[in-house]
């Protein structure tokens, strides 16, 4: 029978439960077996209390695992009642909003802040509901918060930035520009327009992006216009700088000043034909602004047009001459040997700068008045780099580059200084003059920066690689366009360490030389190296976007070196965004155009090949091999040994010589026993070793180990052939090929690769 008691009812005294134990002891029990007996009385006690108690009441249901106290929860459900009856008041919404702030329930408060925006438009209400689902991990939501910001021009500056990263992080490049160009209009910041220009730059024609945010800046902000368009030019993005100019109205276009900065631009990537065109109209108009002058005469040397550039250059005033323009202009005048153009300039007008004035008067071919102007500029060397290269050409012509040059070396022996330093080392940089001069310059090295590029040209000219190296790596340093020509060099020559210690050492410098960005030290660093499928391609995506024209003529000229860029074709070239603009400027017929041309008959023989036909008809001697080769590549041996068969009666003995030794060094492996042969017929005995000279000569090293390896392997089994081979293998050890030189020895040269 149970003894369950129902809720209310009184509990059975505890005498009752006892019943069982007994009747009751006598008073007279002992204290152990009164403590017993009270020990199985509790016991029992403790056993039955759980089932007399009344079952426990079922738990109050949960709300999204955020249980509330009876007073909130009822306070909660009595708004959410106000707010279903008055759907279109925001003023319940609010105080709910309140509420469950007050309650930490962020779930809930983010839905009612968003149905508040939704209702009243209020930015706040949507911005905390951005950060609260944000904070929930909900990154979709937050993100659409955003976006609604945006759309209603509610952003705030950080905001405008986070939304623009989104956005290119899922490939819209053009809605963050847009994002951006709305929050410039309504705050404009350095950091906001350089966010905009950088999202210009991803789009496929940024030009459309940059001509809006030029004309927007130009209302709202010109100053941040102009320190934007200063930036673009010294990171080397011309381009993006001249798009950004071209959004300004008509009328402000035309202001001199404006009209300069447009032509630097447009020299800067690469029209300097319309910069002329621009400066020679603002001459002719409203006149040059300061710097127009020097500005009009570079662009006309550049174009050849040089009557203009001697007629500016006579009327230039004194302190607008830079350093290196009186060279320049003696180059040129030497050059179209026509004496009258020099004669218009008067070097009196330079007499304050007698260095200038020694290079224009030797310029007239006036000698005793260039003498005298050196002797003054000796008192007081230049103090740039420029002007002691362009007084040392007026002293090693006059025949006083000697004495001067042992003059500056007891002036720096009692007392150095870094113009006389400058000087002493343009002197001393000739074969016969370095090494001498380089102890006085290396105890001097670590003075100073123009010490420190004073020693580290002539160390490089004399092919100290390891001290120039180890001179960088110490902490020596020099300016950033001594260590740029360096690591150029490194590139060029295939010199990994110098091209690492001098990138480090520019990188390591508060600015990089004008022109010059990180990328293209990287790039430059990479080339170094022998060319594969990661630096060729870092190298094309460099050309792909680089604006700065003097940047890409860099890069170009350094790819259509490399020897290993004969199997770039191996590495899907053919196929890069950049080949089109390559081929473009391939129809320019100066040096750098011929260098993309060179590059591209190589990248994508198939597109070259008729832009090299037409050249190749006009000058078979210089563009006849580029031709013969782009169809080795492109179409085979058969027909590139045609070509080369067509080729070679149009050219007299010794380029006859040259156009066969440059397709041997370039030619696919299939064609080489058939040009070695051709070669044979047309040279005559004893060709290999001219061929062999010729490579060493240039520098290819990877082409002469290639010829050794070739001729190696044809050796004949006789007494001789195994003489050839021992020579071989000695020259082979010499260029540091000691694998190459052992399997000649052993007679398994064709199993070398």
């Amino acid at each position: 029978m149970s003894t369950r008691v129902l809720p209310g009812q009184p509990l059975m005294p505890l005498a009752m439960l006892l019943g069982p134990l007994g009747p009751r002891q006598p008073a007279g029990l002992s204290a152990a077996r009164r403590f017993g007996l009270a020990l199985g009385a509790a016991g029992l006690a403790a056993l039955a209390t759980p089932a007399l108690l009344p079952p426990p009441a079922a738990p109050p249901p949960l709300r999204l695992a955020e249980p509330l106290r009876p007073a909130e929860d009822r306070a909660t459900a009595s708004l959410e009642r106000a707010v279903a009856a008055q759907p279109d008041n925001p003023a319940p919404l609010r105080r709910l909003a309140t509420q469950l702030r007050a309650s930490h329930r962020p779930v809930q408060l983010a839905e009612v802040l968003e149905r508040l925006h939704a209702l009243t438009g209020d930015p706040a209400a949507l911005r905390e509901a951005m950060m609260l689902r944000r904070d929930l991990g909900d990154a979709e939501a937050a993100r659409l918060a955003l976006e609604r910001l945006s759309a209603i021009g509610a952003t705030t500056d950080e905001e405008a930035r986070q939304l623009a990263a989104l956005r290119i992080e899922a490939g819209d490049a053009a809605g963050a520009f847009a994002g951006l160009h709305a929050a410039i209009g309504r705050n404009p910041t350095p950091e906001l327009a350089l966010r905009a220009m950088q999202a210009a730059a991803r789009l496929p024609d940024p030009a459309m992006a940059m001509r809006p945010l030029g004309a927007l800046l130009a209302e709202v902000a010109p100053d941040l216009m102009e320190a934007l368009r200063r930036v673009l030019m010294k990171d080397g993005r011309p381009d993006l700088a001249l798009y950004l100019l071209e959004g300004l109205p008509a009328e402000t276009l035309a202001q001199p000043a404006i009209a300069l900065a447009v032509a630097q631009a447009e020299a800067r990537a690469g029209w300097g034909g319309a910069a002329l065109a621009r400066l020679m109209a603002l001459r002719a108009t409203a006149g040059l602004p300061p710097g127009g002058g020097a500005q009009l005469i570079d662009l006309a040397l550049a174009e050849g047009q040089l009557e203009e550039a001697f007629t500016v250059a006579a009327l230039l005033p004194t302190d607008a001459w830079p350093a290196g323009l009186p060279l320049r202009l003696l180059e040129a005048a030497r050059a179209a040997r026509d004496p009258s153009l020099a004669r218009r300039l008067d070097p009196s007008r330079l007499a304050a700068r007698p260095e200038a004035a020694a290079v224009l008067a030797l310029a007239r071919g006036d000698r005793a008045e260039a003498r005298r102007y050196a002797q003054l500029a000796l008192d007081q060397p230049p103090a740039t780099a420029e002007g002691a290269r362009g007084l040392a050409a007026v002293l090693r012509e006059l025949g006083l580059d000697q004495a001067a040059q042992d003059r500056l070396r007891r002036e720096i022996q009692a007392a150095p200084d870094a113009q006389a330093i400058r000087l002493f080392a343009e002197l001393a940089n000739l074969p016969s003059r370095r090494a001498a001069a380089l102890p006085l310059l290396e105890r001097l090295r670590g003075d100073s920066p123009v010490a420190g590029e004073a020693w580290l040209r002539l160390a490089l000219a004399e092919d100290k690689l390891e001290d120039a190296v180890r001179f960088l790596h110490g902490g020596g340093t020099a300016p950033a366009p001594a260590l740029a020509e360096a690591l150029t060099l490194a590139a060029q020559r295939r010199l990994p360490a110098l091209a690492e210690a001098a990138s480090a050492a520019l990188r390591s410098l508060p600015g990089l030389p004008e022109g010059w960005t990180a990328e293209e030290v990287a790039v430059t660093a990479a080339l170094a190296r022998p060319l594969g499928p990661a630096n060729l391609a870092a190298a094309l995506n460099l050309l792909d976007w680089a604006g700065d024209i003097e940047a890409r003529d860099r890069v170009v000229a350094l790819l259509a070196a490399a020897p290993e860029v004969a199997g770039a074709g191996l590495f899907g070239a053919a196929q890069h965004p950049a080949l089109p603009r390559l081929l473009r400027g391939a129809q320019a017929r100066d040096e750098a155009g011929r260098d993309r041309l060179a590059l591209v008959s190589v990248l994508a023989p198939a597109e070259a090949l008729p832009l090299l036909a037409q050249r190749a008809a006009e000058d078979p001697a210089r563009f006849g091999p580029p031709l013969v080769l782009a169809r080795l590549r492109g179409e085979g041996a058969g027909p590139g040994l045609e070509a080369l068969r067509a080729l070679l009666p149009q050219l007299d003995r010794t380029q006859r010589e040259a156009a066969l030794f440059l397709v041997l060094a370039a030619a696919p492996q299939d064609s080489q026993a058939a040009l070695r042969q051709l070669a044979g017929a047309v040279l005559g005995a004893g060709w290999h070793a001219r061929y062999e000279a010729a490579l060493d000569r240039q520098g290819r090293r990877a082409e002469l180990l290639a010829a050794l390896r070739i001729r190696a392997a044809l050796a004949e089994a006789t007494p001789e052939g195994l003489a050839e081979r021992q020579e071989i293998a000695a020259r082979l050890t010499a260029l540091g090929d000691a694998e190459g030189a052992r399997a000649v020895l052993r007679g398994e040269i064709e199993e070398l690769p």
